[in-house]
């Protein structure tokens, strides 16, 4: 009786931190609506190598007085970030006071502040998805198709096959080392939100098989706490 006292002990000690662990990380997670969990991130790089998070490649294109850039979904102006973008994009001109970017399936107008004015797809007459982009002398657009290169009218409404000489394709540029480390930090630190952290170290998956495996110790050692419970207040009545 003494012995099994000492193990209850024992086991209830090394169970009570599991439950102190599952206990609030699921109470935080009952808030998650009010908490906004979901929209806050974490920039810890202990915890971004433990997903296995590392730099991300920058492309970027040059605008008339500006640089666009993508990393990871994130769209950039002058390392600044805008918009989240799914999707690559594969050239970006000056349309007017605004910018019009190519994806490998639509084009995005955007403006200076990032927001989107317009979404042209297929759905909204775009004759291809585009290869590239650029713009002719007189500013007009036009994507480069399989076979087909696309001339379209400024507001974007009306495309026809291009006629005459073939304009110069946006194309990736260099970018300084300082810039490229800002936008890298930033698309590395918005990967992981603070509900998925709590998530995995909710089942033990933050640490991978090790951490599910030591859940599932946890999970036993509350079974045998319940077991050796019972016996004692048996044998005690």
């Amino acid at each position: 009786m003494a012995k099994l006292h000492i193990w209850h002990r024992y086991v209830g000690i090394t169970a009570a931190f599991f439950v102190i662990i599952l206990s609030i990380t699921g109470l935080v997670l009952n808030f998650n609506d009010q908490l906004e969990l979901d929209q806050n991130h974490i920039g810890n790089s202990w915890l971004l190598d433990q997903y296995n998070i590392g730099s991300f490649p920058v492309v970027s294109f040059q605008l008339e007085s500006h640089i666009i850039s993508q990393a990871s979904d994130y769209i950039y102006l002058d390392g600044e970030y805008k918009l989240h973008l799914l999707g690559k994009v594969v050239g970006a001109i000056n349309l007017s006071d605004d910018y019009l970017l190519a994806t490998e399936s639509n084009l995005l107008l955007i403006d200076q502040q990032g927001q989107i004015i317009e979404e042209i797809g297929d759905y909204s007459g775009l004759p291809e998805k585009p290869l590239g982009i650029a713009a002719t002398a007189n500013g007009d657009p036009v994507i480069r198709g399989i076979n087909t290169y696309w001339k379209g009218s400024k507001d974007l409404t009306a495309w026809q096959p291009l006629q005459g000489p073939h304009p110069k394709w946006t194309s990736p540029i260099n970018i300084a080392d300082t810039l490229n480390t800002k936008i890298q930090d930033h698309a590395r630190s918005h990967e992981i939100t603070i509900e998925r952290i709590l998530l995995d170290l909710h089942s033990g998956r933050l640490l991978g098989s090790w951490g599910q495996n030591i859940m599932s110790i946890a999970a036993l050692l509350l079974l045998l706490l319940a077991v050796t419970g019972t016996i004692m207040w048996v044998q005690k009545k």
